[in-house]
C-alpha cells in the first residue's frame, strides 16, 4: 500500500482588503508564482517574482495570480489592523498560498479578491510537485496540524 499524498490546506480567508494593503512574510523566502491557471510556476524570493510584486494588494487593475510562499507564517496589514496566520505540521510540508484577483478572473465576470491560505504541501496542483513537495498521510493514516490565527489592532 503506498502512502496517500496531498496538497491541501486549511481553510483559507478570503479578505476584503483596501488597495493599500500589504502582506508581510519573514524572508526572503522561495516563492512559486502562478501567473495563470495552469499548473506551471516561477521560482523567485518574496517579496517580487518575475517583476510581480506580491506584498501590495494594490488598486483594480485587471490582473489575477496566485504564489505559494514557501514559508509557515503570514501576516496581512491593512490600516491599523494586522491578520496573523501561521501552520505548523510535524514532518510535513508547509507553504502559504496567497490569491490576489484584482478583476482579472474569470473572464466575463471579473471581480475583486484576495486570498491566504496557509496549507500543507507546497504546490496548488500534484502534477506540478517534486521531491518534498506533497504532504504524505503515514501509515496510520493520520496527519495533525495547527493553524494559529490572531488579530491585533494598533491604537
Amino acid at each position: 500500500m503506498r502512502p496517500a499524498t496531498a496538497s491541501c490546506g486549511p481553510p483559507n480567508a478570503l479578505l476584503d482588503l483596501s488597495p493599500a494593503a500589504r502582506i508581510g512574510v519573514v524572508g526572503p523566502a522561495v516563492t512559486r508564482l502562478y501567473a495563470d491557471e495552469g499548473d506551471r510556476w516561477v521560482a523567485g524570493n518574496w517579496p517580487s517574482v518575475d517583476g510581480v510584486p506580491l506584498d501590495r494588494i494594490g488598486p483594480d487593475d485587471g490582473s489575477a495570480v496566485g504564489a505559494v510562499v514557501l514559508t509557515s507564517r503570514v501576516s496581512v496589514h491593512d490600516g491599523a489592523d494586522t491578520l496573523h496566520l501561521s501552520v505548523e505540521a510535524e514532518g510535513q510540508p508547509v507553504a502559504v498560498a496567497l490569491w490576489r484577483n484584482l478583476g482579472g478572473f474569470p473572464q466575463g465576470a471579473p471581480y475583486r479578491s484576495a486570498g491566504v491560505e496557509p496549507m500543507l504541501g507546497r504546490v496548488f496542483d500534484r502534477a506540478a510537485a517534486e521531491d518534498g513537495d506533497s504532504a504524505v498521510a503515514p501509515p496510520t493514516g493520520e496527519v495533525t496540524w495547527r493553524l494559529t490565527v490572531t488579530a491585533t489592532r494598533r491604537t
